[in-house]
């Protein structure tokens, strides 16, 4: 499996519901908020870390801030075209990684509740990258304990696009994916508060 392959195995995070047939990657909001309750309360893939930063840095980073502790992502960008307010990243607004190799990973923002948590999911239908998933959620929670130290747990449900290939992608992700976070600790207790 490539790196580019993990890379992605980590920064989307799918489903399994094989039992909701979907047509040409169009998801329902009543099918997507399912979908985050088994990210919330039943996910493939959990991980719990703490930092040495306050709340607010936290979720900042872990949002917006990719490309500092990502090898693979180039630049990050939001379209809040479609937010809940306008011009502001909120509900509804679409998080852009483009990659090194100018593909783009389209998440779309369903929960925002600044800075406690967030969560996304991937629109591969409106994605230009080529990786065997049919869709993701990912969802973020923070609990700041003392001032500056706060405990991040991400949460992740996933679905393989094609059952031949579900295997490699539950072992891939579930590496890349304590890899990645482990890189995004170091990131956020490296970074300098004022």
């Amino acid at each position: 499996m490539s790196s580019r392959t993990i890379f992605f195995l980590i920064a989307i995070f799918s489903i399994d519901t094989s039992s909701h047939a979907q047509l040409e990657g169009t998801y329902s909001d009543s099918f997507i908020a399912e979908q985050l309750r088994n990210a919330k309360n039943t996910p493939n893939n959990q991980i719990v870390f703490e930092v040495n930063q306050p709340i607010d840095i936290a979720f900042t980073a872990l949002l917006s801030e990719l490309p500092n502790y990502s090898d693979e992502v180039l630049k990050l960008t939001f379209d809040n075209s479609k937010s809940l307010i306008p011009g502001k990243i909120n509900l509804g607004s679409r998080r852009i990684s483009v990659m090194k190799n100018e593909e783009e990973l389209v998440q779309k923002i369903i929960k925002f509740d600044p800075p406690n948590s967030f969560a996304y999911f991937t629109e591969m239908s409106q994605s230009t990258v080529n990786v065997p998933l049919d869709y993701s959620v990912g969802y973020y929670h923070f609990t700041e304990h003392t001032k500056g130290e706060t405990t991040i747990k991400v949460s992740a449900v996933y679905k393989a696009s094609s059952r031949l290939t579900g295997f490699l992608v539950r072992l891939g992700f579930k590496r890349a994916f304590n890899k990645d976070f482990e890189k995004a600790e170091m990131y956020l207790n490296s970074i300098q508060t004022k």
